[in-house]
């Protein structure tokens, strides 16, 4: 499986966040989030967002919190790096509008390129990262932000990259 660490220190962004229950997180065939990008893109909110940013920085991010104990729904959300490439004052507009700041603290990241033409490419590498990846490396996965990261200028083929916040057993 082929994968490359990386250290990512604390980072912010701004997303539109929506909460989704638990229990699809395991279910291959639930739609939900993806269903969620539609809205969003239907809706238009996508576009605003990456006009937070540079051209050539407008990588779009799926934000994932990690479902806790206890709790019912984790967050999904769907937005841009905040730092100082972003338009702050059309910024300060998405917030208004509903968007969320979403932080992640400093991590190490297993980090992973999902080539396929849809999101099937992401369950199947999620799928290899605990059949494969945490038996054969000792890692696994923490209790941070997991991301996957829509390039706007990607490799041909590549879908995303999923980055999976890791720690050695």
């Amino acid at each position: 499986m082929d994968y490359r660490m990386e250290h990512r220190e604390r980072q912010q962004f701004i997303a539109m966040v929506k909460a989704f229950p638990n229990e699809i997180i395991n279910d291959d065939s639930d739609h939900s989030i993806p269903d969620f990008w539609g809205e969003c893109y239907g809706e238009n909110r996508i576009e605003p967002m990456k006009r937070l940013r540079a051209e050539g920085k407008r990588d779009l991010y799926g934000l994932c919190s990690p479902a806790e104990n206890g709790e019912t729904h984790f967050n999904y959300g769907i937005g841009v790096v905040l730092d100082e490439d972003t338009d702050s004052a059309m910024a300060e507009q998405l917030l208004k509008e509903g968007c969320s700041i979403w932080e992640t603290k400093p991590a190490d990241y297993a980090v992973f390129q999902c080539f396929g033409s849809d999101g099937d490419c992401i369950a199947e590498t999620w799928s290899k990262f605990f059949k494969e990846f945490v038996p054969q490396t000792g890692y696994e996965q923490t209790d941070d932000t997991d991301y996957e990261i829509y390039f706007e200028r990607g490799e041909k083929g590549l879908f995303c990259e999923l980055w999976v916040p890791v720690k050695k057993v």
